[in-house]
């Protein structure tokens, strides 16, 4: 016998009454429960709505969640308000029952039309991809579901989760078709940030009303590039009208660029700066790019950022932010990149040898030896001698100690160091 749900008391009264009463002669306890159990099977339905104090919709959501269909069979086929029949179809239609959604607006009373809620069963349906309910919702015979409901959400919905048939069925239905430029190409944007490309190339060229690749100022371009999509930020540059600006110059000077640089999506970042027209320059914000490659460590997109053969990223830009950054996580190959750049080399001592003080607090030998032989703007070793006795890190205290001459400390800072390393039991 399987397990019963919880029931409140008064509900277990009810039910052990109704034994009793309809089943006086039976004496056997155990045949008493036998009955009681067959009344609450026969009436789940009723018994659950009952636990939750009424609400349908929360009980058939369960029911969804645990595959128990013929409660949800049973529950669709009770007469329902008007109210819980359109939340039961978003419901229903969002898990892509054909079954129970043709039993919501097939019922006797109070049925749940397709296009209630504002369309709100298409977009459920649409963003789950379930294109059977979504033609059963589109095909109903009477008031049935628009596509281009709440400004085309249903196709929003569709281009976040990739589904091309559907979205395909809600740009082709007519006479309400879907415009693929809805929401000023908010499903464009979507699908790109997704890295779909195929539902981008049907909004891009759908014959009527086609998705603009700048739209929103480039947002889709930047997306992709986030997400490293090569495949889908070649298409937005190389659409034949409108095609998206690799600077993204109608927004914010080569934010595309800097997203892909800051997440090392070496490909994208070689687009965007050999784009034909309006190409992205690596110097772009203070060569903002670089600074945020040199911090994830992207050694190959530094190099592209550093040799591009017009407006090269400056490796000295921001004071040395970049060289300062890679210094404190011990990037010895980004370290070594913005110190030997071809031009305008990161100095070793800027911000006061900051990088210096950084690579030495870490413990990152092999960075503070090329800091303090730079050959030119070297690091000086004092205040990362301090920093350096404070952690405890004797073989970076022995190589800031034994700096040439014109980086060494002076005896304030090796006194300070040396108190220091003794306060700390650094022997």
């Amino acid at each position: 016998m399987s397990p019963l749900p919880y029931l409140p008391s008064e509900i277990v009264a009810d039910l052990v009454l109704r034994a009793l009463c309809l089943e006086a002669r039976i004496c056997d306890i155990s045949a008493v429960c036998r009955f009681w159990h067959s009344i609450v099977v026969r009436n789940i339905a009723e018994v659950l709505i009952l636990r939750e104090n009424g609400n349908m919709v929360i009980v058939l959501r369960r029911a969804l969640k645990h595959h128990k269909l013929d409660v949800a069979l049973n529950l669709v086929s009770r007469p329902l308000s008007s109210e819980e029949s359109e939340d039961a179809l978003v419901l229903v239609a969002h898990n892509g029952h054909t079954d129970l959604t043709r039993c919501l607006m097939q019922a006797s009373q109070h049925v749940a039309h397709a296009d209630c809620l504002d369309g709100e069963a298409l977009v459920a349906a649409a963003g789950s991809g379930h294109i059977e309910v979504v033609h059963m919702l589109l095909d109903a015979p009477q008031r049935a579901a628009h596509t281009d409901c709440s400004d085309g959400n249903a196709l929003v919905a569709a281009a976040i989760g990739g589904y091309t048939g559907v979205a395909r069925v809600l740009l082709d239905a007519l006479p309400h078709a879907a415009r693929a430029d809805c929401q000023e190409g908010q499903a464009l944007v979507q699908a790109a940030a997704q890295g779909h490309t195929e539902v981008v190339c049907m909004l891009m060229y759908a014959p009527q009303h086609a998705a603009r690749a700048d739209c929103q100022d480039g947002a889709a371009l930047i997306h992709a590039a986030s997400g490293g999509h090569t495949e889908v930020v070649r298409h937005l540059l190389d659409a034949p009208q409108h095609a998206a600006y690799a600077n993204c110059q109608d927004f914010e000077d080569g934010l595309a660029l800097t997203e892909a640089a800051s997440r090392g999506h070496t490909e994208v970042v070689r687009q965007l700066l050999d784009a034909p027209q309006h190409a992205a320059r690596a110097d772009c914000q203070d060569s903002y790019a670089l600074y945020l490659a040199a911090s994830g460590s992207h050694t190959e997109v530094m190099r592209m950022l550093l040799n591009a053969p017009q407006n090269a990223a400056r490796a000295d830009s921001d004071n040395g932010s970049g060289l300062i950054e890679a210094a404190r996580g011990g990037h010895t190959e980004v370290v070594r990149q913005l110190l030997d750049a071809p031009q305008n080399a990161a100095h070793a001592d800027c911000q006061g040898s900051l990088a210096l003080s950084g690579a030495a607090h870490g413990g990152h030998i092999e960075v503070v030896r090329m800091l303090l032989y730079a050959p030119q703007h070297a690091a000086h070793a004092g205040f990362a001698l301090i920093h350096a006795a404070v952690d405890g890190h004797t073989e970076v205290v022995r190589q800031l100690l034994d700096a040439p001459l014109h980086t060494a400390p002076d005896d304030w800072e090796y006194n300070v160091a040396l108190t220091e390393a003794a306060s700390g039991g650094h022997t």
